[in-house]
């Protein structure tokens, strides 16, 4: 079989973790992606969580590269700029995720990359996108995830907003932009047609509210923070066990019908005021919780979530990192696998989560730092052993 994005090679000049994530969803689905890096430190993120005495590459660059190669090159020499061009003559995608005006400033705006590549696809990932008030404002994850609304109504009405665990504004950002690229390739294949792909990490973060919206129009007020409830539905939340928590989501009246069964409330099932999943959340939530609160709490989250699936319940366990990179179920689905790195040996990372039937999906680890030096400059530009030496020597690479 071969790899879905066969034959589509990337230049990543992307950093830390938003654009990466989008460069590593391109890698795992078989583009040959060609991660940029500073000469002698590299991209940042390689050590942005190593303490002091520690050395090597990070776990957080570890889980954000695999699949990739890397090549040092500076952009900030008219040699490595020159270099830069000729890959990007053989190439079928930019991304970046720097500041606005930066790839203008270096002299790589898409404009001019363009001229060098007609068919090249350009994409671009910024905090507040490359138009509006915002647009030069610099952004990290929670920034977005302040800025585009998810900290309003995340976490507890008496308690600060809280930033969502996840990185949802920077991998969000990132998978938004591979949907444009990747819509862009399939235009491509069209038209022959390059394209300009943009993204906002602030843009994704308001697009993944649109359903919180309903809660807006119901009430005619801010969405507020409610903990893992959602508004209108209940039961909707954690509950407490011997040994951690569940979540449980009987919206449905069979479900809540099988749920009042199980836990031995079954004279509730058709209670005045308890068959609407609304009627349930405004007016009665907090007896609901409280009865399977009771139910939960005397027994274990995998006792738990066995008894109310095998009667058609949805509910599921909270699960830990540590559990999950345990877990059998995702370990057979190839969602946890196991990499060999140089440096830090053999270890469980996560794979990609687009599962594709016909095509393949193989996973590496990601590489050291200019690894892929010889290979990229020699072989795909042309490049003889002493000029690479020269241009070692002179930090061009």
């Amino acid at each position: 079989m071969t790899s879905a994005l066969e034959n589509v090679r990337v230049l990543d000049l992307t950093q830390l973790e938003a654009g990466p994530s989008c460069t590593v969803h391109l890698a795992y689905l078989g583009a040959e992606v060609i991660k940029i890096e500073k000469p002698i430190v590299g991209e940042r993120g390689r050590t942005l969580f190593l303490g002091e005495g520690e050395e090597g590459d990070c776990w957080y660059f570890l889980m954000l590269n695999s699949n990739k190669k890397s090549v040092t090159l500076d952009l900030k020499s008219d040699k490595g700029i020159e270099i830069f061009k000729k890959m990007v003559k053989l190439t079928d995608v930019v991304v970046e995720n720097f500041l606005p005006g930066t790839m203008d400033r270096l002299g790589l705006s898409y404009e001019i990359l363009q001229k060098i590549n007609p068919r090249i696809i350009y994409a671009s990932l910024t905090g507040y996108g490359l138009s509006g008030k915002y647009r030069d404002y610099p952004s990290f994850d929670i920034i977005a995830q302040a800025m585009g609304g998810a900290m309003s109504c995340n976490g507890y009405p008496d308690h600060p907003p809280v930033r969502c665990g996840p990185s949802i504004g920077d991998v969000g950002g990132g998978m938004n932009l591979v949907i444009g690229i990747l819509a862009a390739l399939y235009n491509r294949e069209k038209t022959g047609q390059g394209e300009f792909v943009e993204v906002s990490l602030q843009d994704s973060i308001v697009n993944l509210l649109r359903s919180t919206y309903q809660v807006h129009y119901h009430t005619g007020k801010p969405v507020p923070r409610i903990g893992s409830r959602y508004a209108g539905l209940c039961p909707w939340d954690t509950y407490t066990t011997k040994d951690g928590y569940v979540v449980i989501g009987a919206i449905i009246l069979e479900q809540w019908v099988n749920l009042c069964q199980v836990i031995g409330r079954g004279e509730m099932a058709h209670a005045k005021g308890f068959e609407r999943s609304a009627d349930r959340y405004w007016k009665h939530r907090g007896e609901v919780d409280q009865m399977i609160t009771h139910w939960t709490s005397g027994k274990e989250k995998k006792e738990v979530v066995e008894k109310l699936i095998g009667n058609g319940i949805p509910c599921g366990m909270v699960m830990d990192s540590a559990e999950l990179l345990e877990d059998p179920h995702l370990l057979e689905r190839g969602m946890i696998v196991e990499t060999t790195h140089p440096e830090k040996g053999a270890f469980k990372q996560l794979a990609c989560p687009v599962k594709l039937r016909h095509t393949k999906t193989t996973i590496t680890s990601a590489p050291l730092l200019g690894q892929n030096n010889q290979e990229i400059y020699s072989h795909l530009l042309g490049y003889t052993e002493d000029q690479l030496l020269k241009l070692e020597d002179e930090k061009i690479i």
